[in-house]
């Protein structure tokens, strides 16, 4: 057996072809690679996408990998989505909104009262800036990064429930309750040292536990006040999976409420999406292409396409960068392959689905 060392390098370093010294977890989840895993060009990006930012790898002593070759400089965006003036005006409700939606989960936190048509207002104020409800993905990705994550998470989640459930028909109190549930779902960390919540390194066993412990600490906030069930379901088993891998109850299937598949996916969208302590945002495309290929018998496959058939449509005629560094303008996406639209680049119009080597790396 050939001799090796072990060596922790960046994962903007990995190379198809290297092998794995050590599982790696994401900071906040299940395991995405086995130990002696041969890394290969999906699984990288996978690991790229969930913000991993470094991995331990077996090199073989007396070889060296070939390093990337430098990205190309980027060049000046062809519009900016933050000066516009609708932006500011959804961007300046937010701000507003933010300081009370905190008040307001601590002081539910703390044993008080909820009232559910205060909750569903502050959401719904934001909402009524958009001209139109399409903006919401591209406004939510140009908004500024912020050190209350947690909160910003439970607001955007709320946002994404409010026009997820549009799309899906609900009205009235049916989608008063799933914006609320989005903005309820994470109360339970206030009750985990932040510390854990936003340690940009890897968790150790015993905090990752005490992570996971927050849908039942928000459950358990909740489960007396005069609300519905379905929000009380949404809090505690937003993290269950179809096949019976989540927490805290691994349900399966049936078992989980519809209300918590609906914020799950909301839930996984904005937290890959983000900026957090330990990664930089992702790209939706990239997002919709992790979450098509990785979330088979984990989510709600009809309700996930519903998801990112309309977000994908919400793109179109947005301007983009290619991974090329070209810029173009999105003018057609095929809901049978909703990360792959047309992009029309200058004169020419390129089907992703034909230029495979090419992927949406920004949205601009």
């Amino acid at each position: 057996m050939a001799e090796y060392t072990i060596r922790m390098i960046p994962i903007k370093e990995a190379k198809v072809g290297m092998v794995l010294a050590d599982t790696v977890m994401s900071e906040k989840g299940p395991v995405l690679l086995t130990q002696d895993m041969v890394l290969n060009a999906k699984n990288i990006q996978s690991l790229q996408i969930y913000g991993i930012e470094y991995i331990y790898i077996k090199q073989p002593i007396h070889t060296e990998y070939i390093k990337c070759a430098p990205t190309p400089p980027l060049r000046p965006s062809l519009s900016s989505v933050s000066n516009t003036e609708a932006f500011q005006k959804f961007e300046g409700q937010y701000e507003n909104t933010m300081d009370m939606v905190k008040d307001k989960i601590l002081y539910i936190s703390d044993g008080n009262p909820i009232n559910i048509t205060d909750l569903f207002s502050m959401s719904n104020d934001i909402i009524g800036t958009l001209h139109s409800k399409s903006s919401l993905m591209t406004f939510l990705y140009n908004l500024k990064d912020t050190d209350d994550y947690t909160y910003t998470h439970c607001v955007n989640v709320s946002l994404l429930c409010n026009i997820f459930g549009q799309w899906l028909g609900y009205k009235g109190e049916k989608l008063q309750d799933l914006t609320v549930a989005g903005l309820l779902h994470d109360i339970g960390k206030t009750k985990i040292s932040t510390t854990i919540i936003n340690k940009p390194g890897k968790l150790t066993t015993e905090e990752f536990d005490e992570i996971k412990r927050h849908t039942v600490y928000g459950y358990e906030m909740i489960e007396n006040q005069d609300i519905g069930e379905d929000i009380k379901k949404a809090i505690l088993m937003h993290h269950e999976k179809l096949d019976g891998s989540g927490y805290p109850t691994h349900s399966h299937e049936e078992q989980i409420n519809d209300m918590a598949k609906i914020v799950s996916i909301t839930d996984i969208y904005d937290a890959m999406t983000a900026a957090r302590s330990y990664h930089k945002k992702t790209c939706p495309f990239k997002v919709m292409q992790c979450l098509e290929q990785e979330s088979y018998g984990k989510l709600d496959l009809k309700l996930l396409r519903i998801f990112l058939k309309n977000i994908s449509q919400s793109f179109v005629g947005k301007k983009v960068r290619l991974s090329s560094g070209q810029e173009g303008e999105i003018v057609f996406v095929d809901h049978n392959h909703c990360t792959r639209p047309i992009v029309k680049v200058g004169d020419e119009w390129m089907d992703l689905k034909e230029h495979t080597e090419l992927y949406i790396d920004e949205i601009i």
